[in-house]
């Protein structure tokens, strides 16, 4: 088995395809022939030519009646003609009349047009009397009559080669009577998951076990793109099962593609195992891009095996950069073209030093145009890209890029922008409001002081706050004022939620206060620096070193755990509920959640902000709507315990200049 470590040259994500196609030709794997009910997703390999006119004869397009238009030319409400009706013409029949100057004949909706008449006259505007029929309107040479290829022309190319085939498209083609195709083999690429903490979805976890998440994901995106897809599942970090897997798979598979093991640590196999295989091997192992560096390709016996990271967040990101295109050769042709627009960024951006650095970004709408939030997930991340709009590349000689820069943004989302745009601390309340007004959404979890910053800016339509004043006992109004963002922005008064301690089941510690945090046998785990339950626990830690001579910071050092920082109330509850932690600051719901109990301390405000160009919005009236409605609200407050209306709920507090 080797040993040998290759991160000695990144390469650029551009570059890939050039060095690949010194190994093996990236291109289709060949022509088949399928019935049109077999090619949806699939990709032409020539170009379809009408073998008829569509329509194939000229037809009406309306019930009524078929005319020599000259007949009809005086004809109107106050001086209607009459014509002789001379039989009629019925959808899917031979016409067997024929009209002449001064004639009729009724005809179908789709029926044949006869043989002298040019127009139909519709039958709202006639009316029968007998053998003969009265028209009160005239009409002009062809209206109402659909001519034979005036959709499609005879020997007209229906659909050029390379185009992936949809439901337009293959309606067309039946329209045309086209019933089979030729179209490029689909490549067979097998998917693997490596891992020996990975577990399927459906199956209980233990700690330290996760879901396989990405390989459904790739194997989504892969039949998406017009492959054929294969699941290996889930291999363990045993070099000789991974390497029985991609031998037995290299049988079976056009492309190899792995999840996980890419780096060049000592328990990772992945290059190890693909560079075994055969010649030439590993070819690229390490790109320069972030997130997503530690991709390997490899090529065997004219077969491409592509290793990519095991976090999901790099996975996707360097599939959707690097890998799609590429097989998008292997398939014809026929992918997606993602859209791009242009956007100014909210805030600034640091990118990797060396490298091309992949930013996912939220969009909103503007009156200036688009903005782009950088959301800043992290690698790990299994939803950011559901989460996001689309991503900006910075290049690798570029380290910030300033805030109010304008962007490309490569679209990754097919709704983008959202109709609602939430930035800001996370609340359950708010989901449900949201849920109850628009499915067009996208919201990003960024804290309270991260909501003053992108509705200020415009980045969010509507965000959520709860920042405790130590001076006033306020919350969010005064730090609003103090950061002078007060005329940048609407404060509605929102709601309030219970905080507390939350401690296991029965609370084995016998924790009461905060002071009990300094106990030595009493870890605890942290919200993160920004976050309203940040600045309430640092009030009330405060208090303490103050009574005791001391800083906060000094106080600070003697809490274990004080520097274990998480970014949600429901991490505090997982830590607590696995052991890791003895008690931390959160919301009762959260500890309802996990079934764990909680002290209460008190009760926060949660406000709404809202932009200063998004009040007007249908989704941000209808939630402000909801939060007045205080039938509506008690209903919701009914099922998640820890939650109340607060004396001023639905009021505005403060308005933008």
């Amino acid at each position: 088995m080797s040993e040998r470590r290759i991160f000695h040259e990144l390469v650029h994500p551009k570059e890939v395809e050039s060095i690949l196609e010194r190994y093996l030709s990236l291109v289709p794997l060949g022509v088949e022939v399928v019935s049109i009910e077999e090619a949806l997703g699939r990709v032409l390999a020539e170009d379809v030519y009408s073998p008829s006119d569509v329509p194939p004869f000229d037809r009406s397009e309306v019930d009524g009646y078929a005319v020599v238009s000259s007949s009809l030319e005086s004809a109107r409400e106050d001086n209607p003609v009459t014509l002789r009706v001379v039989g009629a013409v019925r959808i899917g029949h031979r016409p067997d009349v024929e009209v002449r100057e001064g004639e009729a004949a009724e005809i179908d909706t789709g029926a044949v047009i006869p043989r002298g008449a040019d127009a139909v006259v519709m039958v709202e505007y006639t009316k029968r009397v007998g053998e003969d029929v009265v028209v009160y309107r005239s009409v002009a040479p062809g209206e109402n009559v659909a001519r034979a290829g005036s959709d499609v022309v005879k020997g007209e190319v229906l659909a050029r080669a390379g185009r992936r085939l949809g439901h337009l498209e293959i309606g067309a083609l039946a329209a045309a009577g086209v019933d089979r195709v030729r179209v490029f083999k689909r490549p067979r690429v097998c998917v693997a998951s490596i891992g020996s903490e990975l577990r399927p979805p459906g199956k209980d976890l233990e700690l330290g076990e996760i879901y396989d998440t990405t390989t459904y994901a790739l194997k989504a995106a892969l039949n998406e793109i017009g492959a054929d897809a294969r699941s290996l599942g889930i291999l363990p970090d045993d070099y000789g099962v991974i390497r029985e897997a991609l031998s037995r798979a290299m049988r079976e598979c056009d492309v190899i593609i792995t999840v996980g093991g890419t780096s060049a640590g000592v328990g990772d196999l992945t290059y190890r195992v693909m560079d075994s295989l055969g010649e030439p091997g590993v070819i690229i192992h390490g790109l320069k891009i972030k997130p997503g560096k530690p991709t390997i390709f490899a090529v065997v016996n004219s077969k491409l095996l592509i290793g990519l990271p095991g976090f999901p967040l790099s996975a996707l990101m360097v599939y959707h950069t690097v890998v799609a295109p590429l097989l998008g050769k292997l398939i014809g042709g026929g992918e997606r073209k993602r859209r791009k627009v242009k956007a100014r960024l909210s805030s600034r951006v640091v990118a990797a030093r060396g490298k091309v650095t992949l930013v996912p970004v939220t969009l909103r709408s503007s009156a200036s145009g688009l903005i782009a939030y950088p959301t800043r997930p992290r690698s790990g991340s299994v939803t950011a890209l559901l989460r996001t709009d689309g991503v900006i590349e910075v290049p690798e000689n570029v380290l910030v890029v300033p805030e109010n820069t304008e962007v490309e943004v490569t679209l990754i989302a097919e709704d983008a922008p959202a109709d609602l745009v939430i930035i800001g601390s996370h609340d359950y309340l708010l989901e449900r409001l949201v849920t109850e007004t628009t499915r067009s959404v996208r919201v990003v979890r960024a804290g309270s002081y991260g909501a003053l910053r992108a509705v200020a800016s415009l980045a969010a339509d509507v965000g959520g706050s709860h920042i405790l004043d130590p001076v006033t006992g306020e919350y969010n109004v005064p730090v609003i004022r103090e950061l002078g963002l007060d005329k940048s922005l609407y404060l509605v008064r929102g709601y309030q939620r219970e905080i507390g301690i939350i401690v296991a089941k029965g609370n084995p510690k016998r924790i009461t206060s905060v002071e009990d945090f300094l106990r030595d046998d009493v870890v605890i785990i942290n919200r993160n620096k920004g976050s309203g339950t940040r600045v309430f626990l640092d009030l009330q830690l405060e208090k303490i070193a103050s009574k005791e001579g001391k800083s906060l910071a000094e106080l600070a050092r003697g809490i274990r755990g004080y520097t274990n920082e998480v970014s949600t109330h429901t991490a505090v509850a997982a830590a607590i509920k696995q052991g890791r932690a003895d008690a931390g600051i959160g919301i009762r719901y959260a500890a309802h959640l996990y079934d764990l109990d909680f002290i209460p301390l008190g009760w926060e405000t949660y406000d709404i902000l809202v932009a200063r160009d998004a009040w007007e919005k249908d989704a941000v009236q209808h939630v402000i709507g909801l939060l007045r409605d205080a039938e509506k609200l008690g209903a919701l407050f009914s099922k998640l315990p820890g939650y109340r209306a607060h004396e001023e709920t639905g009021k505005v507090i403060l308005y933008p200049e």
